[in-house]
Order: structure tokens, then sequence, then C-alpha cells
């Protein structure tokens, strides 16, 4: 047994309080009644000093009670040993679905387990494969988790997707063997479709161990691509799979600029570059110029470029600031957050072109959001088995694994029973 709070063991002093009180008590005095004291002789009376315990039961009681009370705030627990599986195997759920891979599984020794590589690291045979398709793992976190399991080796086969590697690489008290299963053939998915002038545009993502492209076409609606009643969902049918797409209808991106007289130059490069993005798009992009003399009133805007010394306006909106800074190694750098982006030098016909001026404004407008949320689900570019690894920490030496009880509940029921039959004895005592 061990005490997760072994400091509060020194509050067994208090078992001396219940000892000194019984040590001091007396027994209440018995009065006898006589006819006459005539006939009794004088005698010297002698007082014993001694003074003796006074009623055993309740003392052990009272320290039964006091001493329980104590142990339960240090928290006892039970120890037992463990034995050790040799070997467990950990599978991803998306692996776990393929009844051909599975089946390399089929003896097992009773040494042997085998988990599913998920939150709680459950055994395969006690979870149904509820599993979706689009669930990324995250493995270092679950390689922690790994810790708290008796056995002496592991082994972890997984697809190694690039996406499931999230903050720093752990510590772990396991060496970990990973297997990475690469995929041979690319996944194609389907992610959105746009409504393009009557026409839809779709969407789809292609991806491989190396690396996720997307591409886009005209579709026409036929037996491959339908869209539901409500027209806010397409349903694309290919090689006897169906999946569901959502459609979206992209409004027009609004730009306000605002600009001082310095810098209308800079201005009149900023907005050939976003005609020559709205007809990349082939989305409509509106332009609002103003200048900085005026009040900044357009609060529609979808992005706001602040061509000016002035201060420019606290606002939720995407904000492209001029801020020279002769030391920037970009036109355009990003700000303190995600909305804010600043413009570092002034704009001419070469560092228009040799630092991409119209690639930097497509970065800062944010097109197809929805296109980038989706795609990351279905990223399915993978690491080596080598960029999984953990840093592996033995302990200085090898500790016995030890199961523990958590023995509380069935002291608190007999520190109740100590309870009743204290009141019980000391009623019947009168103490």
């Amino acid at each position: 047994m061990s005490f997760a709070h072994p400091s509060y063991l020194w509050a067994l002093l208090g078992l001396l309080v219940p000892i000194v009180i019984h040590l001091w008590s007396k027994k209440e005095a018995k009065t006898i009644k006589i006819g006459s004291v005539q006939l009794l002789s004088e005698s010297k009376s002698k007082q014993s000093s001694s003074i003796q315990l006074n009623e055993w039961w309740l003392l052990l009681l009272r320290i039964g009670i006091i001493s329980l009370l104590v142990i339960l705030m240090a928290k006892p627990q039970w120890h037992a040993k463990v034995s050790n599986k040799t070997l467990t195997y950990m599978v991803e759920p998306e692996l776990a679905q393929q009844f051909s891979f599975m089946s390399r599984f089929n003896e097992l020794s009773e040494s042997q387990e085998i988990r599913l590589f998920k939150n709680g690291l459950p055994l395969i045979e006690n979870e149904e494969q509820t599993i979706n398709e689009h669930d990324v793992q995250d493995y270092w976190a679950l390689a922690s988790e790994m810790d708290g399991l008796h056995t002496d080796s592991i082994v972890v086969f997984t697809t190694g997707l690039a996406s499931g590697l999230k903050g720093a690489r752990p510590e772990t008290k396991h060496h970990i063997n990973w297997i990475v299963i690469d995929s041979a053939l690319p996944k194609e998915h389907p992610l959105l479709a746009y409504n393009k002038e009557n026409q839809l545009q779709l969407y789809a993502a292609r991806s491989a161990s190396d690396e996720t492209k997307i591409s886009n076409e005209l579709i026409t609606l036929g037996s491959e691509y339908a869209l539901n009643a409500q027209g806010d969902s397409l349903v694309v049918s290919k090689n006897g799979a169906s999946k569901s797409v959502p459609v979206f209808t992209q409004d027009p991106i609004e730009v306000s600029i605002i600009y001082t007289d310095s810098l209308t130059a800079d201005k009149t490069y900023v907005e050939a570059a976003l005609k020559a993005l709205s007809v990349y798009l082939d989305r409509e992009i509106m332009v609002e110029t103003k200048s900085d003399i005026d009040d900044f009133t357009n609060k529609e805007a979808d992005v706001v470029i602040w061509l000016s010394n002035k201060q420019y306006p606290k606002t939720d909106q995407k904000l492209l600031v001029w801020k020279e800074d002769t030391m920037a190694q970009s036109i355009i750098t990003v700000g303190e957050d995600d909305n804010k982006f600043y413009f570092t030098k002034h704009i001419n016909s070469e560092n228009a072109v040799s630092e991409r001026l119209t690639e930097k404004l497509l970065g800062v407008l944010d097109v197809n959001s929805e296109v980038e949320r989706l795609l990351a689900e279905v990223d399915h570019r993978s690491v080596t088995a080598s960029e999984l690894e953990t840093t592996y920490t033995p302990g200085k030496k090898k500790q016995k694994q030890l199961a523990s009880w958590n023995v509380n509940p069935y002291l608190w029921l007999v520190l109740f029973a100590l309870l009743l039959a204290e009141r019980f004895v000391a009623h019947k005592r009168k103490q």
C-alpha cells in the first residue's frame, strides 16, 4: 500500500487528544444512603493520586475514527503486480476497416494484444467500428497516452498523415516502432461546387503521399452530377460511389482603397493587380478608391487597403496598411494577426513582377476559404517513420508494473460504522 499524500500522516499525532481526555476523565461519584454516621469511627482518608484509563471501548473507537480520517486524507492505494503484455499492436482506425490488412492479426498469442490507435487506445475487439473517414489522429498525443500501457513493446501501424503531427515531439517511456502503410494510389475527393452564371464549377482534390493538388472544372448536370431539391448540394457519382458536396454562391469581393497623393502610383499598381486577379479567379472584384482626406465609411468591404501615413481605422475587416520598412524581405508582410498585413515598400514595374505582387494580394484576399477548409480534411500527404519517432527516455531502473486500486470507498464505509458504534457506546455510557 502507498499514499498519494503521505504528509497528511503527521496528523496522526492528533491521537494524543482522545488519550489525554480519557486519562483525565473521572467516573461519576455514586451516592450511598445510610441511616446514621455516629457509629462510624474516624479514619484518615487517603485519596488515590493515580490516574487510570477510563472507558476503554470509547477510547479505541475514537482513536479508530481519527486514524481513518487521517488515512482518508492521505489517499491510500493498494498495489498489486501486473503481468505485462510482451507485444501490443496499435492499428489506425482507417486501416482497421480493411479486412485484408486485419487478416494478418488472426493468429495472436495470449501475450499479445491489438488496440485501436485512437483516443483511449481501446482493445479492438471491444470497439464498434464507427469511424469517420476524415478523422485525423493526433499521433504524438496518443504516443504519450501509451505510457500507461503495461507492455514490453509497441508496434504502431499508421497511414502517417502529415496533418497528424501536432505540437512538440514528446518524450515517452516506451520505445515505439512506427510502421507507415503508404497508399500506392492517389485518392480523389470532390470538395464543393460554386454557382457560375447558370453553371457549376466543381473543385476536387487529388491527394497522394507526396503531394495534394486542387483542380476545378465546369460541369454539366447529368448521370454523374445531380443537384438536390434545395439546390444547395451536389451529388457526385463516380466509379460506383456517390458523395454529396455543398454548393456555394460566390459574392463579389469588395475592396476599399484609401490613399494619399504621394502613394497614387502605388494605388495604380494595386488596382492593376486586382483586375488581373479578377480575370484569374473568374470572380468579380469591386474596387472603391477614396482619398484619405475623406472619412472612411465603407464598413462592408471585405478588404481595406490603407495607402496613407494617417492612422488607419480599427476594424475587424482584413487590413493591408502602408508601413515602409527598408529591412523587409517581402513587399507584403503578415502583421500581428491573420487579418492585418503591411505594404513595406513603394511599388514599381520591377518589384511588382519580381516580388509577385499579384500572388501576394491573392493571399490577402483569402478567396475560396471554403476550399481550404475542406482540403485539410482530405489531405493525405504522409511522413516517414523516422519523422514520427518520439524521444525515448527510459528510467534509471526498470520498474515493475503495478496496478492500483482505490480503497477509499471501503474506508468510508468503515468510518461510518465506527461513528455509529461510538455514538451508541457513548449514549449507553453517558459519555
